[in-house]
């Protein structure tokens, strides 16, 4: 997992207008959107990261566990659904069950100078790409 501790911001996106309102989707993406924001994983034991996003002066991050879905509330105070996996050494998949009942997918596939995160949603047939760059 070489991704662990570098920091990437993102550099460009295509399509995320198209998913905003295809799904009528959350705050993360439209933040996505938006700004320029910096994501940054860390590990803290053998199954557990902490993810830090950082959106122009705020942070906001979590702590999760490999496999294990655990329940976040978002800032409208519904409820999501979280679960994270790794493929590989360097995919990292994160599924959103969204208070609708549809579920989301984050696929984020790092290299040492990039990251590439796609964003799908059940129920509909666009995609949403964001590219980072490692800007440790």
């Amino acid at each position: 997992m070489s991704f662990l501790g570098k920091k990437f911001r993102r550099s460009h996106c295509e399509n995320i207008n198209e998913l905003v309102k295809a799904a009528n989707t959350h705050d993360v993406i439209q933040a996505f959107k938006a700004f320029a924001p910096t994501i940054c994983f860390t590990r803290v034991d053998k199954n557990t990261f902490y993810i830090d996003l950082q959106v122009a002066s705020k942070h906001v991050g979590h702590t999760f566990k490999l496999g294990e879905e655990q329940e976040m509330e978002r800032k409208d105070g519904s409820k999501v659904r979280m679960t994270y996996t790794i493929e590989g050494d360097n995919v990292l998949h994160q599924m959103i069950k969204l208070p609708d009942g549809k579920t989301a997918h984050f696929r984020r596939e790092f290299t040492d100078t990039d990251c590439t995160m796609t964003i799908s949603l059940e129920g509909s047939e666009v995609k949403g790409i964001i590219w980072f760059d490692n800007v440790s």
